[in-house]
């Protein structure tokens, strides 16, 4: 049994990476977009009763309740981050932990790799990719210069970055947070996912 973190910059695929691990694993993965998800779902339309519904099995969302949802789901919602509500930051707390009781699950983001910093049966995985390249793809993808893309990487990064020093005191990009560091410049999501088996299985 074994809990994967995975702390991500901008643009590397995280969700795709966790998916890929996930099933190459046998795991579950959450993150706050699947809570955004179920929390858009709590509210409560008959299409989303069912959705819902169908995404009831998974073990894991016997730990996650409206209360839960509706905190991560303001904070998607709104423009500016998490930094100003505590509740947000300890329900999130709780959940890693509990999640890290159940074991065999992916956590993607929430300051995972600070939360359960030196806990046994854990892989702190960090996805990087180099500052220009990122940029660059914002570039092509938006159809935006040079500044105006390095604005979007900084803003989708910002609040990742303070939320790990807010609370954490930890620097988002310190290596030491992390036991596998993967260059997502040059890593495909298939062999980023690959590297993340072949670590658990070295744990074992």
């Amino acid at each position: 049994m074994a809990v994967i973190t995975i702390s991500k910059e901008f643009g590397t695929r995280s969700d795709a990476v966790a998916a890929l691990a996930a099933e190459k694993l046998g795991y579950e993965t959450i993150g706050d977009r699947l809570l955004s998800k179920i929390a858009k779902d709590l509210n409560i339309s008959e299409s989303e009763a069912e959705v819902f519904r169908q995404a009831s099995g998974s073990r894991i969302l016997r730990l996650v309740d409206r209360y839960t949802c509706s905190l991560v789901q303001k904070v998607v919602d709104r423009e500016h981050g998490c930094l100003d509500d505590k509740n947000y930051y300890e329900t999130t707390r709780r959940l890693v932990e509990n999640l890290y009781n159940e074991g065999n699950v992916i956590i993607l983001g929430w300051g995972g790799q600070c939360i359960l910093r030196g806990r046994a049966g854990t892989l702190h995985v960090r996805l990087i990719k180099d500052h220009a390249l990122k940029v660059s793809e914002v570039m092509a993808a938006k159809n935006l210069d040079e500044s105006a893309a390095a604005a979007v990487v900084e803003r989708e990064e910002k609040d990742l970055k303070a939320y790990i020093r807010h609370y954490f005191d930890e620097d988002w990009n310190d290596a030491r947070l992390y036991d596998l560091v993967i260059d997502m410049g040059k890593t495909t999501a298939e062999q980023a996912a690959d590297r993340i088996v072949d670590n658990i299985a070295h744990m074992k």
